[in-house]
Parts: structure tokens; C-alpha cells; sequence
């Protein structure tokens, strides 16, 4: 009688086992299906185009982990959350071919609490920098100092992936033309980074610098080149040259460091103390300053014809039609850049 009861207790002790062990692998199994379910989704997402992420977003990402390369973070801005027609294709020919980039779109009200939290001690300066470029230019090269990625302008439009350029670089910049006397031939419109390069910090004590030099007069009107001369392409060019000149303990010309004229090609790639230099055609495309093309290629002409112009200039990665969207008189001109207005 004993040994019967101890048997059943065995044996409905061990159908309780099973059970249970039965219970687990379908767990065990259905959440496995679940997360291989949301990886595939995860997936389908980033293989299809890049993927817009918020400021709380883009900092999870961030912090999460140690960077030995240049992110895979597109960053433009604007005024607002709303592009104009124009604007919102270009952006898109980004997002659809950078597939596993995240991207965000930053507003002057994020800019501002953006260089007011992570760079309080160049918030003062870029509060009085008038008119409004002078933020705009002043502010990207805070995102490559802080997050690094890849800053591009709305009015470039993506030909096709640059970023196997990017591999092992620390900086990328791109060219319009070697004409380096201007010095407007290296844009501040399309620039990549490691986060913390030094560069940005040259250029950025630069700004600081000059702002508080100029009398009240100076800040507050407008004048031809006064963008270009105090946070546009010269002030670029001129951090750049001072980084260039304290790393190569040289004085040498950007033209001397390039070495042979005959190798300034339109596709030539430079590299001089971990600064990457792109060739005009690889990235720009269309340069302004030679005039090649400008009836079809500057979106401020009537004319303007993206088609016709990529026919002339030939692009290879990516091109940019100058559009000029803040300044010239288009910030507040909605009819500008196609009259309907997307998000």
C-alpha cells in the first residue's frame, strides 16, 4: 500500500516535471520568435531607409557606445519641422540610400537648447551671432564636435553612398575647386567627423574671437560676405590652415600640402594630418564660382533645371545647387524652393 502511494506520487511528481519543462521550451521558444519577429522588422526598416530619431533618441544611441569611427548620423537643419518641396526630395535622396543611418532633422528652438546645454561657454556668442546663417553655420560645426556623422545642407542631393570613403578617416571635407585663394573652396555645407576632433574646436575660438572684435555697428548690419568671413567657408578655411599648420609644424599653403598640381583632379582623394579632402566632382559637383552650368544648376535662377544640370557637371556621389535658403532674401519666402510646402 505504501510503495503503491509512493509510486503515484513519483509518477505524477515526474508528469508534473514534464509538464512544466514543456512549459518553458514554448516560452523560451515564442520569445525567441518574438525577438527574431522584431530584429527582421528592425531589419526590413534599415534596409529600406535611414531612420528619423528624436534629440532623447539620437543621445541613447550616442552614449551607448565608444566611437572609433565616423557615426552613422546624418544631421541637417532648418526653421522648423516643415521643408519646402525642393528641400524635402533632396533630404529624402539621403534617407533612401543610407539605409542602417539614423538622421534628424535639427529646428532653430533644438539648436539653441542644444548649444545652451552641451557648449555653455560659446552659448553667449552664438546668442548675439546676426543674421540667423551665422547660427546656422556656427551650429553644425557643434554637431561634428559633439556627435560627429555627416552634416549635408537641404539643397544637396545624394547620387549615390559615399560613406565606404569614410572607413578609418577621421575627417571628411569636400571641395569645390582648388582656387584655395578664396577660400571658399573648401564649404562648410557638407563636412564629416569622428565626435571630438579638434578641428571644430580651432574654428569654433576663431568665431569667438572675431564676434568680439567687431563693433556693435559691425554685428548688427548686413554685408556682403559677412556670413562667408565670420562662420561660413573662411572661417573653416582659416581653422582649418591653423589646425593644419599646429599638426605639420609647417606654413605651407593647402595648395603646397595637396603636393603636385598635376594630381588635383576633380576625383582625387587628399589626406593631410587626418583631414580627408574630396575632389569638386565627387561631392559638389556644381562650383559657383567658375560659373560652368549656372543657369541650369543654381536653384536661384529661373531656369533652373536639376536634369540638365547633373547632364553638365556629371556628378559621382553627390551634388549641391546653392540654393541659399538662408540669406539672399528666401528664409521668408515660402514660394522659394517649389510653393508647396511637404513635412
Amino acid at each position: 500500500m505504501v510503495d503503491s502511494r509512493l509510486s503515484q506520487r513519483i509518477l505524477l511528481f515526474s508528469l508534473c516535471f514534464i509538464f512544466s519543462f514543456i512549459i518553458i521550451i514554448f516560452v523560451i521558444k515564442r520569445s525567441s520568435l518574438i525577438e527574431n519577429t522584431k530584429n527582421n522588422i528592425d531589419s526590413i526598416i534599415s534596409s529600406t531607409s535611414c531612420k528619423h530619431i528624436s534629440i532623447d533618441e539620437l543621445d541613447q544611441w550616442f552614449h551607448s557606445k565608444t566611437w572609433n569611427e565616423i557615426p552613422k548620423i546624418i544631421h541637417q537643419t532648418w526653421k522648423d519641422k516643415t521643408l519646402r518641396q525642393r528641400q524635402a526630395r533632396w533630404r529624402q535622396t539621403w534617407c533612401e540610400q543610407y539605409t542602417g543611418w539614423y538622421y534628424h532633422l535639427w529646428t532653430d528652438d533644438e539648436n539653441d537648447l542644444f548649444v545652451q546645454t552641451k557648449f555653455p561657454w560659446f552659448y553667449s556668442t552664438y546668442k548675439q551671432l546676426s543674421p540667423a546663417i551665422l547660427r546656422v553655420d556656427s551650429v553644425r560645426y557643434l554637431y561634428m564636435l559633439y556627435y560627429g556623422g555627416l552634416y549635408i545642407d537641404l539643397d544637396y542631393e545624394s547620387i549615390r553612398r559615399v560613406d565606404e570613403l569614410f572607413n578609418n578617416k577621421y575627417v571628411v571635407l569636400s571641395l569645390i575647386n582648388y582656387s584655395f585663394h578664396s577660400m571658399n573652396s573648401v564649404p562648410n555645407s557638407w563636412i564629416a567627423s569622428r565626435p571630438n576632433h579638434p578641428l571644430w574646436t580651432y574654428i569654433l575660438y576663431r568665431i569667438m574671437l572675431l564676434w568680439s572684435r567687431v563693433t556693435d555697428q559691425e554685428r548688427n548690419e548686413f554685408w556682403n560676405g559677412k556670413a562667408e568671413f565670420f562662420t561660413g567657408p573662411q572661417s573653416l578655411f582659416e581653422g582649418l590652415m591653423f589646425y593644419l599648420h599646429s599638426n605639420q609644424h609647417t606654413d605651407q599653403t593647402l595648395d603646397q600640402l595637396f603636393g603636385n598640381r598635376e594630381n588635383q583632379k576633380s576625383d582625387s582623394i587628399f589626406e593631410v594630418a587626418n583631414i580627408t579632402f574630396l575632389g569638386p566632382k565627387l561631392i559638389n559637383a556644381y562650383d559657383w564660382m567658375n560659373g560652368i552650368g549656372a543657369d541650369v544648376c543654381s536653384a536661384e535662377k529661373p531656369t533652373f533645371d536639376e536634369n540638365k544640370c547633373k547632364d553638365i557637371v556629371k556628378p559621382i556621389y553627390a551634388i549641391t545647387y546653392w540654393s541659399h535658403s538662408y540669406g539672399h532674401g528666401h528664409e521668408n519666402d515660402a514660394k522659394y524652393l517649389g510653393n508647396k510646402r511637404i513635412r
